[in-house]
This record gives structure tokens, sequence and C-alpha cells, in this order.
């Protein structure tokens, strides 16, 4: 939450293209947290949440042990009050985790992370395709700017996806975030949020391709073991045939 403070204090300068950035920013992190919030919402009512958690929670403690889910979203989920749990306090990140594996959602036909095919519509495509937008839109971090053309072109690719899963009812305040005014303290404070998602997706990335090499090790393990076991057993059959046979 931005203080007043922080709002306060001056502002480094800002241009038309860097304002597109802080945009598309702002349209992913807000209304794109919002869409997927409606989405989890949708498939387990509120009321019911905490329910949903609790006979879930072998397979979140499974996450949790893989580091896919930290020591705060813990927290979110399984509060001391019980009853207590809203999507609300959900992070970005953990949406996407909780309606990848708690929400039976099947794996868009491209996986979960590249890009469906323009003809996909299905509400987990488009889970996907947030995902694939803010890589994208992160890919120009570095300058931290976006031209008109490139902006009109992402705006309107992530506005048709929002509104498929959050609803009609969505066009309107995205229409009204793509010319309100910005100010240039708020602009950094979406460009950070956009790095820190990217940073938390990218350290669960790497968890989990280092639990595939953890996976690949054993299995190899296993291999040679088996393997020599098969040779030690055969070389005894054969000694013991060697053995018993006759002079």
């Amino acid at each position: 939450m931005i203080n007043n403070r922080l709002l306060s204090t001056p502002a480094t300068s800002s241009t038309k293209e860097t304002t597109n950035y802080a945009r598309l920013c702002r349209l992913l992190i807000d209304v794109g947290n919002q869409a997927l919030r409606d989405t989890l919402d949708a498939i387990h009512a509120p009321t019911n949440l905490h329910t949903v958690l609790a006979a879930n929670k072998p397979t979140l403690q499974g996450l949790r042990s893989r580091r896919i889910i930290n020591a705060t979203q813990w927290g979110k989920l399984f509060p001391v009050i019980h009853l207590a749990v809203s999507s609300r306090d959900f992070d970005i990140t953990l949406l996407m985790v909780l309606l990848r594996n708690l929400c039976g959602l099947p794996s868009p036909i491209t996986g979960w992370d590249t890009l469906p095919a323009a003809t996909d519509m299905t509400r987990e495509a488009d889970i996907a395709r947030i995902k694939y937008f803010r890589n994208t839109v992160y890919a120009h971090a570095e300058q931290a700017s976006v031209d008109d053309t490139t902006f009109n072109a992402y705006w309107q690719d992530i506005r048709d996806t929002l509104v498929r899963l959050g609803g009609d009812r969505y066009r309107a305040p995205i229409d009204k975030l793509e010319t309100e005014c910005m100010d240039p303290e708020i602009e950094d404070h979406y460009k950070q949020l956009l790095s820190e998602w990217k940073k938390d997706e990218d350290s669960i990335k790497d968890e989990l391709k280092e639990i595939g090499t953890e996976i690949r090790d054993v299995k190899k393990t296993l291999h040679d073991l088996t393997a020599a076991t098969v040779t030690n057993r055969e070389e005894s059959n054969d000694g013991g045939e060697l053995s018993g046979a006759p002079h």
C-alpha cells in the first residue's frame, strides 16, 4: 500500500512510453489479480473456502515442502481463525498456484507456461495467458518503456483475456484505466510490483527444476542399483552352475 509520505517525495520524470509500461503493469497487477480472485471464488465459494483448504491440506503441505508456497502465503491459507480465510488476502502468485492445483482445471493443450492457441478460449487458457502477458510486459523492464503501437496491441490482448475471465463488467474499469492520470510515484510502485511477481514465479520455477533434477538422480541411482543387483545375481547363478558341473 502506498502511504502519503511516499507520494509526497520528489518523483522521477516520466514520459509517454514509461507511463505506457506502468499502465500495463497496473493492468496486470490490479485487474489481473481481481480476475484470478473472481475465478477462484467462482470455483470455490468464499463461504466454503476454509473447508476446501482443510480438505486439501495434504496437497498444500506438499506444495509448501517444495517451497512453491512460502510461509507468508501459508499463514494466509490457514490463519489462526480458519473461518477468517479470504481470497482477498492472497497475492497473485498464490492465486495462480491454487487455480492450477486446487480447482480441477485441466492443463491447457500448450501447457501452463506458454501462450495458448488463439482458438483456445477456455478458462485455463486465459489463466495461462495472464502469466504469458506478464512475461511479455516484463521483457520491457530494463527500459521500463513501451511505445504506443506496442502498448495498444498488448492492452487489447490483455483486456480481452481479463474480460473473458471476469465478465463484461471488467470492460469499463479497464477502459478507464487506459487513460487515467498516473503519478510518477505510482508508476514506480506498479513497476516494482510486477518485478516482484516475476521474481516470485522464477523462484518457484527454480524449485521445480531442482526437484526434477533430484528425482532424475534418484531414478538413476535406483536404476544403477537394480542393474548391479541383477549382475550380481547372474554371476552367483553362473558360479553355482560351474561348481555343480561334473569334472
